[in-house]
């Protein structure tokens, strides 16, 4: 019955897109619409800005001259043209189609600011949008601070993103989440709209992507999976990489740097050093794009069997460069070796740990390729493809044990985007994947490995309501089904409400359920952790949240801009380690956690004196209840602040992290539990053509622990940078 049940949706969705591609598609079409960018101040070119008319499919990005054109404008109507670069003020023009004439051609002032705010946005609706046109919460983390905060991994990026925290390296927004130990991740990571999650724990891996080819992170904040499924139940974060350079571009980045150990908790005498090269070459060869990129990163850690090892490579071509609408190939490749640190040796040794464990490492490689294609491009409709193939590997070289596995998941997503005119857009889409391998510590019953399979159909519709108000109404049907377990369907809506009153000011809210399928390493998990025994739960389902949230944004002129939102979650069978029924002190992974999650998160950034001082900050609240004990979620701080200050431009800058005291734990409910406070100092300077940075992290010589009990947050570090461009 349920197996009919599916059949019967999936045709009744494949109906849908089928009417709504040929309603939509037939919008009439006029001439070109070209036009050119260039700085008010100094008459320059504008390269690289994005270019959008609101309410179409059409979008591209200003070439070396500032130019950009669409060949498909509207036939009639009135639009809304929209450009954007980092630095400048967004600028708006409002045009009557049909243009007079058969062309239309642009002269745009974009006129510079001192505030770095958020562009356009595609994660929120999988296409192209102003932030002020839709009800999620965003935060962007561009190049720009990036490259100031002397970034070397995208986990140390996202960080300063409001709303988020990390705890012992599990990325948490919100509150979602605790420390999930690299298992089941309530966050979704997507590579310019590819999903990038582990294919068998279901976990982010920070340290596989260059810094040195984003051009920014999105995050959104709250449930998306209406639109993109399991994983993003507490938001979903889109790393954005750069276009390839129209003239011959290469940029090394090299680093090198140490850890200053105290005295008193010194275990080695021997330095303990990080150090990295980055190599990234793009240029336009016979009209494909193309950009390449190797790297070394090799760190002692400053604890002890912390060491890290690991090459990355990367290859992306655009096919043809210039193109609105370019076929866009990617292959990723990370070899990681590193020694295994889980808790200390005793509280008078925080960064050594039991001579039992010494020498215990793993090695972890993965290889990732994607595809991005438009068939069916016109300004009223466009039809994307994305395929992808993820293949891991992974072993344990461990004193107790050999575990590893090897595992390939293929994946796909079609989507149209449409758009009838009059502020309406739709997205309509559907995505499948299939994950299988071979492993020694996952069984599926009877020694077999397990394998995966999902699928999804989703729809979401943005309209104009009248004047300023915005709707929007979607919804996705989830199917996950795993080797020896049955099937698991879910459905996830969502609705959302925008008001925007002018470029500086809107309200939004928004409310919806959002649904994650358990990884296999949830589902399957058979092996010895800890010296603890973790069995299988093939009665494992999906976990479900409810959230509903309310927020604005205002821009004060050039100087001043914020940003709050008030949220509450509620999760209902969500998953988590639990004790196996009838055996003593062993365990597995269940629907257990019933839990509730409320407060609210603010942005701000502002410009204290023009061009010598500015300000970000974030604040968050939360207020979390578990259901089952009357006791807050563990490893969840109520108070949560970042800051940074920059001085001179940029050249001087100081970043802070506090977090409060951690009001409940897991394993070691008796030791002493504080506040943390993380301060960095950061210097840059331009010497003979390069951009030279030196950082001080941890420049109070902080001892903490890094919101897990007994696993120390890092010593002092000194870190010099040098990135020469030519």
């Amino acid at each position: 019955m349920k197996q009919a049940a599916v059949r019967s949706a999936a045709r009744l969705a494949a109906a849908a897109v089928f009417g709504a591609v040929v309603f939509f598609s037939a919008a009439p079409l006029s001439g070109q619409l070209s036009g050119k960018a260039t700085d008010a101040g100094t008459g320059e070119p504008v390269v690289g800005a994005t270019v959008l008319l609101v309410g179409t499919a059409l979008s591209t990005v200003t070439g070396p001259d500032g130019d950009f054109s669409f060949s498909d404008a509207p036939g009639t109507g009135v639009y809304t043209l929209s450009v954007v670069r980092l630095g400048y003020r967004p600028y708006e023009q409002q045009l009557q189609f049909p243009l007079e004439g058969t062309r239309g051609t642009l002269g745009i002032l974009l006129r510079r600011t001192s505030l770095n705010l958020p562009g356009l946005t595609v994660t929120a609706a999988r296409f192209l949008m102003r932030p002020g046109d839709t009800p999620a919460s965003l935060a962007v983390v561009g190049e720009q601070e990036i490259e100031a905060r002397d970034i070397l991994t995208l986990a140390d990026a996202l960080k300063f993103a409001q709303g988020v925290t990390f705890n012992a390296g599990t990325m948490d927004i919100r509150g979602s989440s605790g420390i999930a130990q690299g298992v089941g991740s309530r966050v979704l990571m997507l590579l310019d709209g590819h999903r990038i999650m582990s294919a068998v724990g279901s976990s982010i891996d920070f340290d596989g992507l260059p810094v040195l080819d984003v051009e920014r992170i999105e995050v959104a904040k709250g449930p998306h999976s209406t639109l993109w499924g399991g994983n993003a139940v507490a938001g979903v974060v889109n790393v954005i990489t750069k276009q390839p350079s129209a003239a011959p571009r290469t940029q090394a980045r090299l680093h090198y740097g140490f850890f200053q150990t105290p005295t008193e908790r010194r275990f080695t005498d021997q330095p303990l050093t990080m150090q990295g090269i980055d190599l990234q070459h793009s240029r336009i060869v016979g009209g494909v794009g193309t950009t390449l990129f190797a790297g070394r990163q090799v760190s002692d850690g400053y604890r002890q069997n912390n060491s890290l090892d690991r090459w990355r490579l990367r290859a992306k071509a655009t096919v043809p460069a210039r193109a609105v609408e370019p076929v866009e190939v990617f292959v990723n490749w990370n070899r990681t070796n590193k020694e295994e640190f889980l808790t200390w040796r005793s509280a008078d040794q925080p960064l050594e740990i039991d001579p039992l464990y010494l020498g215990d490492w793993k090695r972890e490689e993965d290889l990732m390729a994607g595809l991005t294609a438009t068939p069916f491009a016109s300004s009223a409709a466009r039809f994307t493809v994305k395929p992808s193939v993820y293949r891991v590997i992974s072993q344990n070289h461990y004193h107790d044990n050999d575990d590893g596995y090897r595992f390939t998941r293929w994946a796909a997503d079609a989507q149209w985007s449409l758009f009838p005119g009059s502020g309406h857009s739709l997205a309509i889409g559907g995505e499948a994947s299939t994950l299988d391998g071979t492993t020694s510590f996952l069984d599926a019953g009877d020694g077999a490995s397990p394998s995966a399979q999902s699928w999804a159909a989703y729809a979401q519709d943005d309209i104009e309501l009248g004047g300023k108000l915005r709707g929007s109404l979607g919804v996705r049907l989830d199917s996950y089904a795993s080797k020896g377990a049955s099937t698991d369907l879910s459905l996830s809506p969502k609705v959302g409400l925008v008001y925007r009153e002018s470029d500086a000011f809107s309200v939004r809210a928004s409310a919806g359920r959002a649904y994650r399928s358990p990884s296999v390493s949830e589902q399957y998990s058979s092996t010895i952790l800890q010296g603890f025994r973790v069995v299988p739960n093939l009665d494992l389902r999906g976990e479900h949240v409810l959230t509903f949230e309310v927020g604005a944004t205002r821009q004060f002129g050039d100087r001043l801009w914020g940003d709050i939102g008030l949220f509450w979650s509620d999760y209902d069978g969500a998953i988590e380690v639990g004790g196996a029924p009838g055996e003593f002190l062993v365990f597995q992974f269940q629907n257990v956690l019933e839990a509730t999650v409320y407060g609210g998160d603010l942005g701000l950034r502002a410009v204290l004196v023009p061009e010598l001082l500015s300000l970000m900050a974030n604040y968050m609240y939360l207020n979390t209840h578990d259901s089952r004990t009357d006791a807050a979620l563990p490893y969840r701080s109520p108070h949560n602040v970042t800051a940074s200050l920059d001085g001179l431009g940029g050249d001087v800058g100081l970043d802070l992290r506090y977090r409060s005291r951690v009001p409940s734990v897991l394993v070691f409910p008796l030791d002493e539990r504080t506040d943390v406070t993380v301060v960095d100092l950061r210097l840059q300077a331009r010497l003979m053509g390069m951009a030279v940075q030196a950082k001080v992290e941890n420049l109070l010589q902080a001892r903490y622990v890094d919101i897990q009990e007994r696993l120390a947050g890092a010593s002092r570090s000194f870190r010099l940078t040098v990135t020469p461009t030519f």
